[in-house]
């Protein structure tokens, strides 16, 4: 029945391709998709109507979902799928108007192959990379497969179209010899046509933490951005990827930044919230691998505090790392332990990699603790937390650790609105 629905749903979205000729921005990478997707829809939106799901619906029924304007599954509900099917048809019987001139759209690959599916779906005009790191490696099998992988969205594009690419990760910059379309990068390093500068965290009135700021460096052009809700490098390399597609569509770098600042950050990113008795919440809970976790714990490592307040780091299994898991879960807690933090909280089996690679470098095995379930982690530590400590709270989809930061959250009423997976089917 699911390849029956993946095949009616190809021929809709490839035939509604076929009608409307939307350009298409291809998204791909191990990190950041959802939030560079809803970035350069964003930022298109100035000049441009701009489609984009609001999930990530990036797979082989979401992403013709996407295409199709429904972004909500029918999930197993028959009829549900019925009137999606329904609705798509009689759009490309009567003309909509109000299609979209330009389609965001996510690619989630996490098997050989899945890249080569999507792209008979629709081939991007515009292909952007994130990152490339060990993810999905228990399908995968080695992160030069991930990479491969990946790299097919760019490596396809015609001559005429354009590859985004993050310069500063190497696997991601070494694609340039393999595409024949033109090339713009993004990243941190000088040599990145649409570069930062001056990358900092920002702090309210009261030395709370309230974003990011830098200076958007493209065509000789230098503009101030200060992201707000949000903290460290990956909101950043965010923002670049967005302007980077946003300036070669002839946007103004003044234009991309009024929009980035204004913007509504995806929950479970890096999400800065208020916690309970006066703390500071980093909330990364959507997802976990070992490039992101080592990345949120630089942010975590950096935010300065007062005498007496601590850092927490509250982290679940990162899943679907095949051979790999003990190995890096191992490294990822060696690194919670070098940068100092004060206190370890673990949710999970596999987590408890984490401990032994911190207590391989000397930490303090009395400042961790396990957990099998989130809502436990989430009610230790909301009981030991004190005003101004910062929780990092950070874990794998299935690990649900979005439960650790409701109970956590200074406002719980407003986690529909603030934190991930809070629709159906996941509550």
């Amino acid at each position: 029945m699911k390849r029956l629905l993946q095949f009616v749903l190809k021929c809709l979205a490839r035939a509604t391709l076929a009608k409307y000729h939307p350009r298409i921005v291809g998204i791909t990478g191990s990190v950041g998709k959802t939030s560079t997707k809803e970035a350069v829809a964003a930022v298109l939106a100035r000049s441009f109507r701009v489609g984009q799901a609001p999930k990530n619906l990036n797979n082989e029924l979401g992403l013709p979902l996407a295409i199709l304007g429904e972004y909500d599954s029918g999930y197993r509900n028959v009829l549900t799928w019925i009137s999606i099917l329904g609705r798509a048809s009689k759009r490309l019987i009567r003309l909509d108007s109000t299609y979209p001139k330009i389609l965001v759209l996510e690619y989630g690959v996490d098997h050989p192959g899945d890249m080569d599916y999507l792209l008979s779906v629709a081939q991007p005009d515009v292909g952007l990379v994130t990152a490339v790191g060990p993810t999905h490696l228990e399908f995968m099998g080695s992160i030069e497969a991930v990479a491969k992988e990946k790299a097919k969205l760019v490596t396809s594009l015609p001559a005429a179209g354009l590859a985004v690419l993050n310069v500063d990760d190497e696997w991601v910059s070494s694609l340039r010899q393999s595409i024949q379309a033109p090339v713009v990068t993004f990243g941190l390093s000088a040599q990145a046509q649409v570069r930062a500068e001056g990358v900092g965290l920002s702090y309210d009135v009261n030395s709370r933490l309230k974003g990011v700021s830098f200076k958007l460096i493209s065509g000789g052009s230098s503009v101030p951005i200060m992201l707000a809700g949000v903290a460290g490098r990956p909101p950043v390399l965010v923002a670049l990827a967005a302007a980077a597609v946003g300036v070669s569509s002839g946007i103004s770098p003044l234009d991309i930044a009024q929009t980035l600042q204004a913007m509504r950050w995806t929950p479970g990113r890096l999400r800065l919230l208020a916690g309970v008795k006066h703390t500071t919440l980093i909330d990364d809970s959507y997802n976990s691998s070992p490039k992101a976790l080592a990345e949120a714990l630089e942010v975590l490592a950096g935010v300065e505090l007062a005498s007496g307040q601590r850092r927490w780091a509250v982290l679940g299994d990162m899943l679907e790392l095949g051979a790999e898991s003990e190995n890096l879960h191992q490294q990822a807690g060696a690194l919670a332990a070098q940068l100092s933090m004060d206190y370890l909280v673990m949710v999970g089996e596999r987590s408890r990699g984490f401990a032994r690679g911190a207590m391989s470098v000397g930490f303090n095995p009395d400042r961790i603790w396990h957990f099998a379930e989130s809502y436990e982690a989430g009610r230790f530590v909301q009981d030991r937390l004190e005003e101004g400590d910062v929780v990092l709270i950070k874990g794998s989809q299935g690990v649900r650790c979005e439960k650790i930061t409701k109970e956590l959250m200074a406002e719980p009423q407003r986690a529909k609105e603030l934190l991930v997976r809070q629709y159906k089917p996941w509550v």
